[in-house]
């Protein structure tokens, strides 16, 4: 059936013939009994022109199909449900329940949290203990490792100094390493 609403909803009419042939060749190919093939696709086919469904009805005595008009979903409220069945039973319509009350509003699976020392794709800012100044970096790796990296730097004996070492070196100020503030945290990097 799926090849079939495929062949016919997915393309221009003047086609349609042209796309079914090539959905029944495609079955024979594949070994399926020819009798299987045509009754499908004259089922789906009525179903999908005319816009009813057909069921083959096993209770019914000639084995003749039967066209099941309309369903309605209902969400199931006790009594409600029962006075809107009395309310819709003189049409013909099948009515279907289903519940307000699903597991997922009950059960909440959640991720532990990640620390935000090891948070990776992260927008970080260090803040200076002893003026207003602050600095925000952006790394891919942890958070933790970046941090690091910014205190090594501070140890360096080189000409080629972070922004964070040359406010230390020129004011004598220190950072708070412990407070590390996360900015923003994205799975990709340049999101």
């Amino acid at each position: 059936m799926g090849m079939v609403d495929r062949a016919f909803l997915l393309s221009v009419s003047k086609y349609h013939k042209k796309n079914l042939f090539f959905v029944i060749e495609t079955l024979l190919n594949n070994d399926y009994p020819v009798d299987f093939i045509f009754n499908v696709m004259n089922n789906r086919l009525k179903s999908l022109l005319y816009g009813k469904t057909l069921m083959q009805n096993s209770g019914n005595d000639n084995g003749t199909d039967v066209i099941n008009n309309m369903w309605f979903a209902f969400p199931y409220v006790t009594k409600v449900s029962d006075k809107f069945r009395d309310i819709i039973k003189d049409y013909k319509v099948n009515l279907v329940y289903f519940s307000l009350n699903k597991l997922s509003c009950f059960i909440k699976t959640h991720k532990d949290l990640v620390p935000n020392m090891s948070k990776k794709n992260a927008v970080y800012k260090i803040k200076c203990n002893d003026c207003d100044a602050s600095y925000v970096g952006q790394t891919k790796r942890t958070v933790k490792t970046r941090i690091n990296e910014h205190r090594n730097d501070i140890r360096k004996n080189s000409n080629n100094h972070s922004v964070i070492t040359e406010h230390k070196l020129n004011y004598n100020h220190d950072f708070d390493w412990d407070n590390i503030e996360i900015m923003d945290n994205e799975r990709f990097l340049f999101k």
